[in-house]
């Protein structure tokens, strides 16, 4: 519930044609909330994707921490970090599931789908580079039954830095390749982690309990089939559980580094 009367007018959610320089420049500013570009992937090859999928390997986030349950294709970072550190096997996952991916049938990886969303909008882009390795970029996610509020960031979540770059800024990306008919909105509070909000964090999970954010402005989205949302995940966020039906989508996240270039990872 909002207790104010008074709220941002720069946090706000804008509809673009495609992503652009300007929405990523206002999204790192802090002049936008998030940006939506409708119809991003055409309807025909999110339900090819879709199809292709039945026949993947999908497995689960770490159930010990991430819970309800995330069913997920490729790496996630945060599924192997280790005391602030990145651990080896991460290497093995991504070339487990480029490896599997390939043998999908599909004319495109998420990795491609996910730079080619950027290459008009910035003039450098590619994966992030750690110890002079290409990160994983493009997860496929099955959020079904919602998450826990949560924000992500690197800078805090990794005791060194995670890329071989400094990362200034970040963002995170999902096209959404199937949508429930009701449901799986994303919700999106104006407010970033505090030290004492850890008062509030859930025991044994990732995330924090909803009062956390229970004083500040929040936008609501639903996701449409093929749509791009871009948004900065330092904002506390989460995903409603689906009335009924599939909630899947391609994403990454989004590193401006500060040799000026943007760095995406999974």
């Amino acid at each position: 519930m909002q207790h104010s009367s008074r709220t941002d007018p720069l946090f706000v959610a804008v509809e673009s044609d495609s992503i652009t320089r300007a929405d990523v420049a206002g999204l790192i500013a802090g002049r936008l909330a998030a940006v939506r570009v409708p119809g991003l992937l055409a309807a025909a090859r999110c339900h090819a994707i879709t199809a292709a999928l039945a026949n993947a390997p999908m497995d689960r986030y770490d159930e010990s921490r991430v819970f309800p349950v995330v069913a997920k294709f490729g790496p996630a970072i945060n599924d192997h970090r280790d005391a602030g550190d990145l651990r080896e096997d991460y290497w093995d996952a991504a070339r487990a599931a480029e490896k599997s991916w390939s043998t999908l049938g599909l004319a495109d990886a998420p990795r491609e789908l996910c730079l080619a969303a950027f290459r008009a909008a910035w003039p450098d882009v590619a994966a992030g580079r750690r110890q002079r390795r290409d990160m994983h970029v493009g997860i496929v996610r099955e959020i079904n039954a919602g998450l826990q509020v949560h924000f992500d960031d690197a800078v805090r979540e990794y005791a060194g830095r995670l890329l071989d770059s400094d990362v200034v800024a970040q963002l995170a990306f999902n096209i959404y390749i199937r949508v429930p008919p009701a449901g799986g909105e994303t919700v999106l509070w104006r407010r970033r982690w505090q030290p004492n909000d850890e008062d509030l964090r859930i025991p044994g999970g990732y995330g924090f309990h909803e009062s956390v954010a229970a004083d500040a402005q929040s936008l609501t989205l639903r996701p449409t089939l093929g749509e791009g949302f871009l948004f900065d995940p330092r904002h506390y966020h989460t995903v409603r559980p689906a009335t009924d039906g599939r909630r899947i989508s391609i994403g990454c996240f989004v590193g401006l580094t500060d040799d000026g270039r943007l760095a995406l990872w999974s």
